[in-house]
């Protein structure tokens, strides 16, 4: 499976895993919500974050915070 990592562009703390590359399937945080590509991400490094590797399998996305 491939992982695209997306940051919102109104947050430097917000960011999205999605199953999709151009990242169409992370619904809007707000109105006009902007997701930026920053890159693909191994799936090997999400083996100690589960709940978001279940979640890109049921939903294609993964919103979270840094």
């Amino acid at each position: 499976m491939s992982i695209y990592l997306f940051r919102s562009a109104s947050s430097n703390r917000t960011f999205a895993y999605s199953t999709d590359v151009t990242g169409r399937n992370i619904p809007p945080m707000a109105e006009h919500e902007k997701w930026l590509f920053v890159g693909l991400v191994a799936a090997e490094q999400l083996e100690a974050h589960p709940e978001a590797l279940k979640r890109l399998r049921s939903d294609g996305f993964y919103v979270f915070k840094r």
